[in-house]
């Protein structure tokens, strides 16, 4: 005669399936312009140098961050989006990402490049300011006194 599971064990042993069968993960590929960046995912190292292949939990948000030493940090956020078959993946698909050294200016970052833009804006404002006061001064002392 066959022994039957006990309630408890049969609920134990289908929880296990049922949350087991949620949990899915995407492997990202991620590569560098230049390579050899370090990976963290959401505060974790999990690359010592890209390119390499990120595993990520497809259901929640997280945040690749990208460090290369004598270039800025890239932070790139990834997200669950719908599947086409159900269910979620993750996008941005693959990362793919050009670091920059701090004193170079990264055109897609536009809030760099508006900053570098109005500083370079008003250096040339200072210089022509500076420029039109010392022509006056030069005129001022040139005209005749009345």
């Amino acid at each position: 005669m066959p022994r039957s599971l006990s309630p408890r064990l049969l609920a134990a042993v289908f929880a296990i399936a049922l949350l087991g069968g949620c949990v899915t993960t995407q492997k990202v590929p991620v590569s560098t312009d230049p390579s050899g960046a370090l990976v963290y995912l959401d505060g974790q190292q999990i690359c010592a140098a890209t390119p390499c292949s990120v595993e990520m939990a497809t259901g929640q948000n997280h945040l690749l961050t990208i460090i290369k030493e004598g270039y800025g940090q890239k932070d790139i956020p990834v997200r669950p989006v719908a599947a086409s078959g159900g269910g979620s993946a993750l996008s941005p698909e693959i990362v793919t990402v050009r670091l920059y050294k701090p004193d170079e200016v990264d055109v897609r970052d536009t809030g760099k490049v508006v900053d570098t833009a109005v500083g370079m804006g008003i250096g040339v404002l200072k210089r022509v300011l500076e420029d039109a006061a010392k022509n006056a001064e030069k005129n001022q002392d040139l005209a005749p006194e009345k």
